[in-house]
């Protein structure tokens, strides 16, 4: 086999071997080298590319499975896992189409309503991040042909004007700032909370009202610590999960 883009084992560093190869293979499948439903290498492969023993390889496809990553089928092999749930990116900003193409997954986008809106109305948390109008554009995103996310997004007129030409059922948002206007995502603040759907966001996810969703607000700063995008997201509690690795200082 060939060696897995970006995936490099030091046997002079001081972290073990299973964990330089359970972190690049990880990455790898965070960044879609190795995506959604493919077949992992074999144990037999890793250890003749890397030069490393069947335990090592062993250990860090175990930690994989342990961690949901990969998983592995009897007399066929072992398979990164494939996935609708929202878990693995909470800790990256990232657009719809670059998280479906991560995952493997068909997808499509249903524009709800877009309409021009005051900035002071527009609130993120005890942030007004804007004092112009901001385009409102809200959308339903579908994953296999199942509601994944129930979306609305607050983009201000005063760094993107024209915004509201664009059409954001087949356009990438994010996609449309980098080419069109040079504006690129540095950082963000995310809030997430519990909240009891209303009829609006219950008919667009096709659950009952007043049962439990998780909101995700998003306020992205561009490179010049701007405030571009003011987003909440909507996802059925009762099918996405959150994961997210943590790693102490």
């Amino acid at each position: 086999m060939k060696e897995v883009k970006g995936l490099r084992v030091d046997k002079s560093s001081a972290l073990p071997l299973y964990e330089q190869l359970r972190q690049g293979l990880l990455s790898a499948i965070m960044d879609g080298t190795l995506p959604s439903g493919s077949k992992m290498p074999t144990e037999e492969e890793l250890c003749e590319t890397y030069d490393i023993s069947r335990p090592v390889v062993r250990q860090a496809y175990n930690a994989l499975i342990e961690s949901g990553h990969v998983e592995r089928k009897r007399g066929i092999g072992t398979f990164v896992r494939s996935s609708n749930s929202r878990g693995r990116f909470i800790d990256k900003q990232m657009s719809f189409a670059r998280e479906m193409a991560i995952l493997g997954l068909p997808h499509r986008t249903e524009m709800i309503r877009q309409e021009w809106l005051k900035g002071e109305d527009v609130r993120f948390g005890d942030i007004t991040p804007y004092t112009g109008r901001v385009w409102h554009i809200v959308r339903m995103r579908y994953a296999a042909d199942e509601p994944f996310v129930f979306v609305e997004n607050y983009i201000p007129e005063e760094i993107f004007p024209g915004i509201n030409k664009y059409d954001f059922e087949q356009h990438s948002l994010y996609a449309v700032m980098e080419k069109e206007y040079g504006v690129h995502i540095v950082r963000s603040l995310r809030r997430i909370s519990a909240v009891l759907s209303d009829q609006v966001t219950a008919e667009a996810l096709q659950i009952d009202i007043n049962k439990p969703v998780i909101l995700v607000e998003n306020l992205v700063y561009d490179q010049q610590d701007r405030p571009i995008d003011m987003s909440r997201e909507y996802l059925d509690a009762a099918t996405k999960t959150f994961e997210f690795e943590v790693f102490n200082s």
